[in-house]
């Protein structure tokens, strides 16, 4: 009996042995997995400061030659507006009076006048609502770089967590 009992004890020692080995085995591929997925995503940190550092400059170059051009679709209605009526009283200030095209200068002033307060009416209400969303593509560019910058650190945190997971097995 003893010596059954002495075979199946080493049999069962040989397979913890070789299971364990086995496992060894498995984390050491995804342990390295995991290294190479955290060196991809640290390079591409690296890459994505570097686009947002390019993206800053080149607002700051923007913002300081005065290409900052970002107005909401309601505000350039009313800019518009405005400077038709500018063009409408110069053209009605050139005209002779009682003519013709007086008259209808006069009208299109009228016009302009109602699309102007329409179009105020508008921008206040979407400005009271929060729907004033005009950004430069320069801002909109530094946004977007550093949202991806917070998805790479996240990724970063999360490929740490595997790969110390997988060194534990």
């Amino acid at each position: 009996m003893k010596s059954i009992y002495k075979v199946g004890m080493a049999a069962v020692a040989a397979t913890f042995a070789l299971t364990s080995v086995s496992v060894y085995a498995q984390s050491s591929p995804m342990v390295k997995e995991d290294q190479a997925q955290m060196k991809s995503d640290e390079a591409a940190l690296q890459q994505e400061k570097k686009q947002l550092k390019a993206d800053q400059a080149r607002m700051k170059a923007d913002k300081s030659s005065g290409k900052m051009a970002a107005e909401s679709k309601d505000s350039e209605r009313v800019y518009k507006d405005q400077q038709n009526i500018k063009g409408q009283k110069k053209d009605l200030a050139a005209d002779k009076s009682g003519s013709l095209q007086q008259k209808a200068d006069k009208s299109a002033l009228q016009r302009e006048q109602k699309q102007l307060k329409s179009d105020q009416t508008t921008l206040k209400a979407d400005k009271a609502e929060g729907k004033m969303v005009a950004e430069s593509k320069d801002s909109e560019r530094i946004y977007k770089d550093s949202q991806a910058i917070k998805g790479e650190k996240k990724d970063i945190a999360a490929d740490q967590r595997n790969l110390k997971a997988d060194k534990s097995k």
